[in-house]
């Protein structure tokens, strides 16, 4: 018996070689496919029935090989549901012959051939006979299966020729494989449609309820929660950055202007570093501008970019001039303010690490600090000198551009981020009123010039600080084991020069009048004159002799601050040029000539 079976299956693989010479591809590959599918079947059902102790555990590993082969046979299915293909369905007959061959439990059979039918694969009757004959029964005839197999393989080219004149019909063109199942293709009724129908129908009352507003209820409330969150965070961090002696003038580099640091510290700092929710139970908000004015070299610019930069530690700074936003084009300028209020510039990439939703919500609650210095250029009185309208078209196009940041800083709709604007300028007078009043400019400031001799120390310890600290500057107390100390011990006589307070109170006294940039430039002029003898003396001992002294010598002496302090008195004058007796005496020559 055995013998016999070798030689059939020796003649299938011979009808195997010869229908592939016959260039009989596809069925030949589905014939002979069937018919090994078959012979396996056979041996695995006669080696499952003998009496082998094993055969439990073989049954056991037999069953978890062909649920493998069912869960692919159910992505096939989904697949097939999805777009009705005729490769897809191959592909399902495929696995389902393989599971055929290869399963001892005839129930997973059977569950393999109800997935198949639930997923409306069209099936044949003779291909499910085959499955619904009696397990126990072998057909050996070969001729037999090689006819069912025909058959089915002429059923699924008739079919197949049906599909694709359906696909051809115009009213058809364009339909999904979808579509044409649930328009009923070839007049036959599709098992799955009832379920699709439930399920748009699930589908469509959903979206009715969400569109109704229950989820996005939820979704902001989400959101909110983010939203607020984020800007306790925000608050924690301005808090954090401004504690301590951050306010010092010393710390931040700005002599001679505690008290207006202290109503700035008052007014901005502490709404923004207190808890958003502290802040809407008490019914109030940060404030949206700062106007610094004064005088010329008062520190305005010095301290509003610093400032920026401690109530800003997420973004960087926006700093612009006025003149920049205006622009010879119509509507430019206008776009230019926009665009400064609207693009802030992104939070800096530590704040977004580690975040849940990237840091969006951090960059939506970041504050946003715009420096806008000749803050007067674009901010000027609207309605001519006249203030009747009696004015050009330059007056109605600066009109325009104020009428832009009026609606930005306190406009309807709210800005993309919380904004700060500190506005620097000479005249306070120049500004719009409707900018200076409260909601928009509210705090107001004026940086008057250094009146006392403890605001001109304070000054000049900004500006003299480095210098000390590094030993270039010779006073009695300089820093042990640096240039000034070695140079002290050199000359063994340390009474004939000040100490470090002692030549900032006497410096301070005599440059009464000054305003804090011009203490700043009386520092550098001292410093100037110290470089220029440290480089001259190297060049000239150089030439005489060997003993080259170094140019790291380099000290400041209190001469030098005297004499810079006449430097910067004599540029301070308003005059255009000095006229001496010799040009006066030059002109009336001239006068009694013509």
């Amino acid at each position: 018996m055995v013998g016999w079976k070798v030689s059939t299956f020796a003649a299938l693989v011979m009808l195997d070689q010869f229908m592939s010479s016959a260039l009989l591809v596809p069925l030949q590959w589905r014939t002979a496919n069937a018919l090994r599918n078959y012979d396996r079947r056979l041996l695995s059902q006669r080696r499952f029935s003998s009496s082998s102790p094993d055969t439990a555990r073989n049954t056991e590993r037999n069953g978890v090989f062909v649920k493998g082969l069912m869960s692919n046979l159910s992505e096939l299915c989904d697949r097939y549901i999805c777009n009705g293909s005729p490769k897809t369905r191959e592909q399902v007959f495929n696995v389902l012959d393989q599971i055929a061959a290869e399963a001892v439990d005839r129930e997973l059979v059977n569950q393999s051939i109800r997935m198949v039918t639930r997923a409306g694969v069209p099936m044949h009757q003779t291909f499910l006979e085959k499955f619904q004959s009696d397990p126990g029964v072998a057909n050996d005839d070969a001729s037999v299966r090689r006819e069912e197999v025909g058959k089915r393989k002429n059923w699924e080219r008739e079919n197949e020729e049906s599909l694709n004149e359906g696909n051809n019909d115009p009213m058809r063109k364009g339909q999904s494989a979808l579509s044409r199942r649930m328009n009923g293709a070839n007049g036959r009724e599709d098992l799955l449609m009832p379920s699709f129908a439930t399920i748009a129908k699930d589908k469509n009352d959903l979206q009715k309820e969400l569109n109704s507003g229950n989820e996005s209820t939820a979704r902001d409330t989400v959101s909110s929660a983010a939203t607020d969150e984020a800007a306790a965070r925000v608050s924690e961090i301005i808090a954090k950055a401004g504690s301590g002696v951050a306010f010092d003038g010393q710390t931040l580099g700005v002599g001679g202007l505690d008290d207006v640091l202290v109503q700035i510290k008052r007014r901005i700092w502490t709404p923004l570093a207190a808890p958003p929710q502290l802040l809407s139970e008490l019914g109030i908000h940060p404030a949206r501008g700062l106007l610094l004015y004064g005088k010329p070299g008062c520190g305005k610019t010095l301290l509003a970019s610093t400032l920026g930069s401690m109530l800003s530690p997420f973004r960087p700074i926006t700093v612009v001039s006025g003149p920049e936003i205006l622009d010879k084009f119509v509507g430019s300028s206008e776009k230019n303010l926009r665009d400064i209020f609207d693009n802030p510039p992104d939070i800096y990439e530590k704040f977004r690490e580690n975040e849940y939703d990237d840091g969006d919500s951090m960059a939506s609650a970041a504050l946003h600090v715009v420096v806008m210095d000749e803050f007067d250029a674009v901010a000027r009185s609207r309605g001519g000198s006249d203030g009747k309208g009696g004015q050009g078209d330059a007056g109605v196009a600066r009109d325009s551009v104020v009428n832009q940041l009026l609606a930005k800083m306190d406009g309807v709709q709210p800005l993309a981020v919380p904004t700060l604007v500190i506005g620097l300028t000479n005249k306070r007078s120049l500004i719009e009123p409707a900018l200076l009043r409260p909601g928009r400019f509210e705090v107001q400031i004026e940086i008057p010039p250094p009146r006392t001799t403890e605001q001109r120390v304070s000054i000049l310890k900004v500006h003299t600080k480095h210098m000390l600290a590094a030993g270039r500057l010779l006073v009695s107390d300089p820093p042990p084991g640096s240039t000034a100390d070695k140079m002290l011990k050199k000359e063994n006589n340390s009474n004939n020069f000040l100490s470090y307070d002692e030549l900032l109170t006497k410096l301070a006294i005599d440059c009464d009048g000054f305003s804090g940039a011009a203490i700043a430039g009386a520092a550098r002029a001292a410093a100037s004159r110290a470089l220029e003898r440290a480089v001259d003396q190297f060049s000239n001992d150089a030439e005489l002799s060997t003993d080259i002294p170094s140019i790291m010598d380099c000290l400041v002496t209190q001469e030098d601050f005297y004499d810079a302090l006449d430097d910067v008195r004599g540029s301070m004058g308003s005059h255009d040029h000095t006229e001496d007796e010799a040009d006066l005496a030059t002109e009336d020559d001239v006068e009694e000539d013509n």
